[in-house]
């Protein structure tokens, strides 16, 4: 029977560009130690109100940042966006529903929402871009999701993680060090949050705090060091190109340094996108496809 050794807090967005860009880095934080690690999403809100109420800036120098996380990352970026959202609430939501069932069917459409986002440049904002975005993932009931982001408890559940990330570790506040993205609180008119991604691991070695940008080799001294016993966890051989895309359903080249030895799928042809390239299991074509170069203004982490 595996013993659990402690827990893993992910705070995080579906409209965060560096969440986006960490996708790599926590996919392999979790093939690492998820067998002996639960795993708990915290879905902040990075936007919850009117075009302004979280700053403002032309979509052009936003796009630039999304390029240079994406860099960090290893991860693709559409060349434009086609509007801009208010509120990055009803994908929260969506990825909130998404839980309840279960693990896999949680991945897979956290990472379509994203995918709507970054690479298509649509953000998934109402239910019929929702089910846009989520079309097509295998197992996943997207008419159930659908009415699960109406229940109270999937609504109860959504509040309460925006109540915990607004609760930050002291450790964060007015954090100052090297970029590209040291993971300070941020300030909100009534409120201070979490930087997105922040992960906080738990074990019998104490509480870890890892806010930002971070390479792999931080969050692996960080599991260490807040569970101990696992420091002599072997580490998995890399994966079969082909059946890191059967599980992941998408990869980027950050996936696959991480993941495969750099070594791409066979099975499927590359899509480029403004930074690197993707492969992706088979997926309705409009997900990918950057439909306006309308770059208005837009709000970001």
């Amino acid at each position: 029977m595996m013993v659990v050794a402690g827990e893993i807090v992910e705070f995080t967005d579906p409209g965060c560009p560096w969440c986006w860009a960490a996708e790599p880095s926590l996919r392999w934080l979790a093939r690492l130690y998820g067998p002996w690690m639960r795993w708990r999403r915290v879905f902040g809100v990075q936007l919850d109100g009117a075009p302004g109420a979280d700053g403002t800036e032309p979509a052009s120098e936003v796009h630039d940042r999304w390029l240079a996380a994406a860099r960090h990352g290893g991860v693709g970026v559409t060349n434009s966006l086609e509007r801009i959202h208010a509120s990055s609430r009803p994908a929260a939501l969506a990825a909130k529903a998404a839980e309840r069932q279960g693990p896999a069917a949680a991945d897979d459409a956290l990472r379509a929402l994203r995918e709507a986002y970054f690479l298509a440049g649509r953000p998934p904002d109402t239910e019929e871009r929702i089910a846009d975005a989520l079309a097509g993932i295998p197992g996943l009931d997207v008419p159930r999701l659908l009415h699960d982001m109406t229940e109270p408890g999937v609504l109860a559940a959504l509040q309460a993680d925006w109540r915990e990330t607004r609760d930050p570790h002291p450790s964060v506040i007015g954090l100052a060090g090297p970029g590209p993205h040291p993971g300070a609180a941020k300030q909100e008119e009534h409120t201070v949050r979490y930087a997105f991604p922040t992960i906080i691991v738990r074990g019998s070695g104490g509480e870890r705090v890892v806010p930002g940008w971070r390479s792999p080799s931080v969050y692996r001294e960080a599991v260490r060091a807040a569970a101990p016993e696992l420091r002599r966890a072997p580490e998995p051989p890399a994966l079969e190109p082909d059946l890191a895309l059967e599980r992941y359903r998408s990869l980027s080249s950050g996936d696959l340094a991480l993941l495969t030895g750099g070594r791409p799928p066979k099975s499927v042809r590359a899509t480029p996108t403004a930074t690197t390239p993707i492969w992706r299991a088979a997926v309705p074509d409009h997900h990918f496809a950057v439909k306006s170069d309308n770059l208005d203004q837009v709000s970001t982490d």
